[in-house]
């Protein structure tokens, strides 16, 4: 883990369940649902232990075939949606 960088975790309300494979979140606070596909299931089993996004995007790349600029913008962006629901928390006692 990068100096500096602020890890990543599941939000511990959540509660979720696998579905066909895929891995579906819902938030009982704000009632809200996220169905999440191969890629965000796979995000999702990562963050069982919190990790940074480099971490991450590096385990995803180890588990994936996928060129590094599209895995580090699709992460991103799972990441925005995810941390904005509140699915996703940033830790508060990273550096």
């Amino acid at each position: 883990m990068l100096v500096g960088a602020v890890r990543i975790l599941r939000n511990p309300e959540i509660c979720a369940a696998e579905l066909d494979g895929e891995i579906c979140l819902f938030h009982p606070e704000n009632a809200q649902y996220l169905n999440l596909n191969a890629t965000g299931s796979a995000i999702w089993t990562l963050l069982e232990h919190p990790t940074d996004r480099e971490g991450l995007v590096d385990q995803l790349l180890a588990r994936f075939e996928v060129e590094e600029a599209l895995c580090r913008g699709q992460t991103e962006a799972f990441l925005a949606e995810a941390l904005a629901l509140g699915m996703l928390l940033e830790d508060p006692a990273s550096p």
